[in-house]
């Protein structure tokens, strides 16, 4: 089974908005088995969105739209479809009761344009939004092929594919199962890892397809099975990783879904330990990949972007002559920072970066992407350099990724201590 997804709206082309529906409904489409043979976006036009429809009905057994259902003269994706199956517009009434109501509730006025939502093409299926004004739409094509037409708006296509479309995809169709897994791993750059395991991967059945997704200090190395019995494909994944994990041992972080930060959410929480952050180049991602998990008050005391040289001195205590002396992106520095905050937030841990995210104010000592990061810990503090690439985003990227490891061997460091005293 094939589908394509296009998503339709000017605002994507533009770069106005960023298109998380193709993703949100390629994951849904893929977990019932349906593969993703293409994802497009096209503006508001009907000659486009025409030529792109026809194409993926010849291409697709499964086509998913999204976008141009609204109430405005420039959503014209339902008239459009409505040419294409050779349908007129029908008032739906429960639909226009239903939207009324909504609106009632917002305070928002039953206009007529509000009430043209509520006309649907006279072949489609009508697929109630209960979360929205615009209804989605079911078309049965030729050689049983389908075309569903779904709202723009993220939280209201994401309802309607979960509660209705997908259970009718999966009642129209013989499905067969796809199945994805992923592994992490840390610390090994992609083509070393590749070297490292290619006998492994030479010895993998050949059903089952490799993929390596690299992430600054991270690899994912995806297995995927397609058109297989679930219960078997996956039997013969988790085997393979389990082989795996004699290859890599602790360059595996996990399955899915786990991280470096969420490994050391689990061991502070766990040893009632504290942790806090003083952060200059990465302007608080570090701080934020704690603080976005459930629980991090437990452990996470402070954190400081001290961006200037004076917060520096006056918030943590860095001397001003360690910055006049050896500018503030050094060694000592990032040590004084790293101390600095584990004093201010009576914490067990602090980690600390200081470095040159670009594109200026790099030399040819200190060029952009450099950044010192430290640790301060009761048994002492330690510091370290690394070249963080070239581009700003990745730059803080690389450097949020390496402080947090650095923080990681640590925990390790001291837990492999213990258990072996």
């Amino acid at each position: 089974m094939k589908a394509t997804i296009i998503t339709i709206g000017d605002e994507i082309l533009i770069g106005q908005i960023v298109d998380t529906n193709s993703v949100s409904i390629a994951k849904k489409l893929n977990a019932i088995g349906i593969t993703i043979c293409k994802k497009l976006s096209i503006g508001d036009s009907a000659e486009e969105i025409v030529a792109a429809v026809g194409d993926a009905m010849q291409e697709s057994q499964v086509t998913i739209i999204t976008g141009g259902l609204g109430p405005t003269k420039d959503d014209i994706t339902k008239h459009t479809l409505a040419k294409m199956f050779s349908s007129k517009l029908v008032y739906d009434s429960v639909e226009a009761e239903h939207i009324r109501t909504l609106l009632a509730r917002r305070g928002i006025a039953f206009t007529e344009l509000n009430q043209g939502q509520a006309m649907v093409p006279e072949c489609c299926v009508v697929l109630h939004n209960a979360h929205g004004t615009a209804p989605g739409m079911w078309f049965d094509g030729e050689d049983g092929r389908v075309v569903v037409s779904l709202p723009g708006v993220p939280f209201e296509m994401e309802h309607l594919m979960e509660d209705i479309v997908v259970p009718r995809l999966k009642e129209r169709f013989e499905l067969n199962d796809i199945v994805h897994r992923t592994l992490i791993t840390r610390g090994i750059p992609e083509s070393i890892l590749a070297a490292r395991i290619a006998e492994w991967e030479d010895a993998l059945p050949d059903y089952l397809h490799l993929a390596y997704l690299p992430a600054p200090n991270v690899v994912r190395l995806r297995l995927s099975a397609y058109d297989v019995d679930r219960e078997s494909a996956t039997a013969d994944i988790e085997a393979a990783f389990d082989r795996l994990h004699n290859i890599l041992g602790d360059n595996i972080v996990g399955l899915e879904g786990d991280s470096i930060e969420r490994h050391i959410h689990d061991i502070l929480t766990a040893r009632h330990k504290s942790l806090a952050v003083a952060e200059s180049c990465t302007g608080g991602s570090i701080a934020s990949k704690f603080t976005a998990m459930a629980g991090a008050s437990a452990y996470f005391h402070t954190g400081v972007v001290s961006y200037s040289n004076e917060s520096k001195c006056r918030i943590l205590g860095v001397d001003a002559s360690l910055i006049e002396q050896h500018g503030a992106v050094s060694q000592e520095v990032a040590l004084a920072m790293a101390e600095g905050v584990r004093g201010v937030g009576n914490a067990d841990y602090a980690i600390a970066t200081t470095g040159i995210a670009g594109p200026t104010g790099g030399s040819e000592h200190k060029p952009v992407g450099t950044v010192w990061m430290a640790i301060a810990t009761e048994r002492g503090s330690r510091a370290v350099m690394r070249n963080c690439g070239t581009d700003r985003s990745q730059i803080i990227s690389r450097a949020t990724a390496y402080a947090i490891e650095m923080l990681y061997e640590e925990l390790k460091a001291y837990n492999n201590e213990h258990n072996n005293a």
